[in-house]
């Protein structure tokens, strides 16, 4: 029963923790921002986002296939029948 107290009470104790640690970085980056800190470039529009998404999706589908995947043998082909009349 102790034991579950002060189990409750470390879980709370680190939730607050990382709470006051993102709202300290919060609070410094909202400074920096107002203090004439140097603006990062623009945001990138859709049209980039989606063009990098594609190619590092395809990259990476591509290297997966090529990592898991056993290079292909050709196969035999097996005889055929002539064709009945």
């Amino acid at each position: 029963m102790v034991v579950d107290f002060l189990g409750t009470l470390f879980v709370t104790f680190c939730i607050g923790a990382a709470t006051a640690l993102v709202l300290g970085a919060c609070v410094v980056l909202m400074a920096s921002d107002a203090h004439g800190a140097p603006q990062p470039r623009p945001p990138a529009t859709t049209a980039d986002l989606v063009l990098a998404h594609y190619t590092a999706a395809r990259h990476a589908g591509l290297a997966l296939a090529e990592r898991t995947l056993p290079p292909a043998r050709p196969r035999k082909r097996k005889p055929e029948l002539p064709a009945a009349n």
